[in-house]
């Protein structure tokens, strides 16, 4: 369904993509499997500036540095999934970046996502006797985090 201008938009139409493939150029982006919850967060570094100059040295200056994206995924876990707590694991083990794309299940020309390089920094899993198995993994960016848009 198309989206318009005003229109609320749902956390179940939001997912994370890992790219499950060999090579970047072309990725091959697998869905986070039983995903519960996403999040995504920006900050930025600032450096401080205070000078005689501003407010009589009463009041600083500042601006950003540097820039940081975090992303983190609740999920349930599921046997066999092509992209769940195994798979996570896996990738954070080899201790490599992965690229992740951040945006709407169902894609739309013109829907912008996010998508850059992330390492995996945290992967708990946890294991109730009374629950379903689940586990969460927190992922930060490594270089830049682009918002793209999809075309055609």
């Amino acid at each position: 369904m198309t989206k318009q201008k005003g229109d609320y938009i749902e956390g179940r139409d939001i997912m994370l993509y890992v790219n499950t493939g060999t090579n970047d150029e072309t990725p091959t982006y697998t869905a986070t499997a039983a995903a519960t919850s996403h999040s995504i967060s920006y900050s930025g570094e600032t450096k401080e500036r205070v000078t005689k100059d501003t407010g009589g040295g009463a009041w600083s200056e500042k601006r950003v540095t540097k820039l940081s994206v975090s992303i983190k995924v609740d999920a349930m876990t599921v046997f066999n999934a092509d992209c769940g707590y195994d798979k996570l694991l896996e990738i954070m083990k080899s201790r490599q970046p992965v690229l992740l794309k951040y945006g709407f299940k169902e894609e739309e020309t013109g829907d912008t996502y996010e998508e850059g390089k992330f390492v995996i920094t945290s992967l708990e899993k946890t294991d109730s006797a009374e629950d379903d198995s689940t586990y969460s993994a927190s992922f930060e960016n490594t270089g830049e985090v682009t918002t793209k848009k999809k075309s055609a």
